[in-house]
C-alpha cells in the first residue's frame, strides 16, 4: 500500500468513528484500531492529533465542496440541494465537520477557515442556481446567500446527527429553507 493510501485509509477510519461515535472518540488509538494499524503508523504519517484532525477537516471540506458543485450543475438546483442534504442528514459527515471546526485543538489551524470559505464561495454559486430555479435574482448580496444556506445545512445536518430529526421533519425543514429563499430574492 502506498504512503497516499495509507494515508487516506487513516482519513477515512477517523471519519467513520468521528460520525459513529462523535469527537471526542477520535483518539490516535481509537483512529488506529478503526483503520486496522498501529498507533506509531497514524504518527508517522500525521506526526500528532491536531495535524490529522486538520486533514480530516480538509477531506469533509472538499467532499462538501464537491456535493455542493454537483447539486449546481444539475438542471434543478433546488432539487440537487434537497437531494443533497438527504445525503447529507444521512452520512453524519457534515456534522463531523461542523463539530471539529469547534474544537479547540483546531483553533489556528488553517485548514478549519479554508475549508468554511470554500464551503462558502461554492454554497453561494449553489444559492445563485436555487434561485435561478425558482426564476428569481438574489435581493441580498450574494456571499450572504452563501453564508445563510450553510449554516443552514451544517445545523440541519448538526440537529440530524443528534437524533433530534425524524425524515419527516427534516423534508419540513427542507421546504421552510425553500420558502426562505423566496425572500432573499426578487
Amino acid at each position: 500500500m502506498s504512503r497516499a493510501e495509507t494515508a487516506s485509509r487513516l482519513l477515512e477510519g477517523a471519519i467513520r468513528l468521528g460520525v459513529a461515535q462523535g469527537v471526542g472518540a477520535l483518539s490516535l488509538q481509537g483512529i488506529a484500531t478503526t483503520a486496522g494499524v498501529s498507533k506509531a503508523l497514524v504518527l508517522y504519517h500525521f506526526g500528532d492529533k491536531p495535524a490529522l484532525l486538520a486533514a480530516v477537516v480538509e477531506r469533509l471540506g472538499a467532499q462538501s465542496v464537491e456535493r455542493l458543485e454537483q447539486a449546481t450543475r444539475g438542471p434543478d438546483a433546488l432539487q440537487g440541494w434537497r437531494s443533497m442534504m438527504l445525503e447529507e442528514a444521512a452520512s453524519g459527515e457534515l456534522a463531523l465537520l461542523g463539530a471539529l471546526s469547534q474544537e479547540a485543538e483546531l483553533t489556528g489551524a488553517p485548514a478549519v477557515p479554508e475549508a468554511r470559505r470554500t464551503r462558502e464561495a461554492h454554497a453561494t454559486t449553489l444559492a445563485e442556481a436555487m434561485l435561478r430555479t425558482l426564476g428569481l435574482t438574489p435581493r441580498v448580496p450574494a456571499p450572504l446567500l452563501g453564508r445563510v444556506l450553510i449554516r443552514h445545512m451544517d445545523g440541519l445536518v448538526i440537529a440530524t446527527a443528534r437524533g433530534g430529526s425524524s425524515p419527516e421533519e427534516i423534508e419540513a425543514e427542507l421546504d421552510t429553507f425553500t420558502l426562505a429563499l423566496f425572500g432573499l430574492g426578487r
